[in-house]
């Protein structure tokens, strides 16, 4: 007899979690039905009112916790029916990638909005993230530019893309954005074999979506193969192998100016080609992420997630 779930097996002679019929299931659960999509689709759509919402209280002066409460309040769904804790960070705050903490106060000064948050329905999950700047400037100019980057990366979103290409790829266009900016003074080529990109984008490109938000599945092909491996120096990657149709994924690029790692830039061998100046001034806006969730087919990828915002502009 076998068992699934929480070890140990609850009776002698049951084998529990076997890898192989794991692995199975997972590679099963990594392409979606009908039905499952038409769940995802209703999850983006509540998440996108609950950003729409939380959008506003930024823009009226709102504290974290504000606009947690209006993201709460746009969606009717309470804290431990979210699919995740939601991220909601101003300012410098936007620099931690997974913060927590919502302070009831609103600062003083506001520069940015990062929103990383996502609703359920019917136990299936949207991951969204927006980051949105209270001033023009160059902060705002890479928020646009990131918003036109993360839109080209999910035309690429089709069957039979290596997701490790794509990352790859994610890291040549961030690159190239930082220089365009004036922030990086080398080429996208040597900043992405440098690791120099890696400082601005220290995390993977995404990853499965399904029942749960960081789903199973995506690192074999078959349930007897080994793991693939992520490429050198992405050790965050969740996911390593070729897209299949029915697949739901994230792509959620990113640059952030992380102090610990922006120190250990400073004192490498690449400091002088880095616009320190403009990177100071940056700082109080602590990064960017955009993020939407992308069905793959064979001919390229349904976005959910701009869909559901572009229903909600036509209402």
């Amino acid at each position: 007899m076998v068992w699934l779930g929480e070890s140990p097996a609850p009776r002698a002679g049951w084998v529990a979690n076997p890898p192989r019929l794991l692995a199975r299931l997972e590679l099963e659960r990594a392409t979606k039905s009908e039905y499952e999509l038409s769940c995802l689709r209703e999850a983006s759509r509540i998440g996108a009112r609950g950003h729409q919402a939380a959008a506003s209280a930024f823009r009226e002066g709102g504290s974290e916790f504000d606009i947690h409460q209006a993201f709460l309040g746009a969606t009717s769904q309470n804290e431990t029916e979210l699919p995740y804790g939601s991220i909601v960070a101003l300012n410098e705050h936007c620099a931690t990638l997974h913060y927590q903490l919502r302070d009831r106060t609103a600062p003083q000064k506001l520069n940015s909005l990062l929103i990383d948050a996502g609703a359920c329905a019917s136990g299936y999950a949207s991951d969204i993230t927006r980051t949105w700047a209270a001033n023009p400037g160059h902060f705002a100019a890479l928020v646009q530019g990131m918003d036109q980057l993360q839109l080209r990366l999910c035309g690429q979103v089709r069957a039979g893309i290596d997701w490790r290409e794509l990352h790859m790829e994610a890291h040549r266009l961030i690159a190239s954005l930082l220089r365009e900016a004036d922030v990086l003074r080398m080429s996208p080529e040597e900043a992405v074999a440098s690791g120099v990109s890696a400082v601005f984008l220290p995390h993977g490109l995404g990853h499965l979506l399904g029942l749960q938000v960081h789903d199973v599945g995506g690192f074999r092909d078959l349930p007897e193969g080994e793991p693939i491996p992520r490429p050198p120096g992405h050790p965050a990657l969740r996911l390593t192998r070729r897209l299949l149709p029915g697949m739901v994924v994230t792509v959620e690029p990113g640059i952030y100016f992380i102090d610990s790692l922006l120190r250990q830039l400073r004192a490498g061998a690449h400091a002088a080609q880095v616009n320190w100046a403009l990177v100071d001034e940056l700082r109080p806006c602590g990064g960017i992420r955009i993020e939407d969730n992308v069905v793959v087919r064979a001919d390229g990828g349904e976005n959910l997630t701009r869909a559901a915002f572009a229903a909600l502009t036509s209402t």
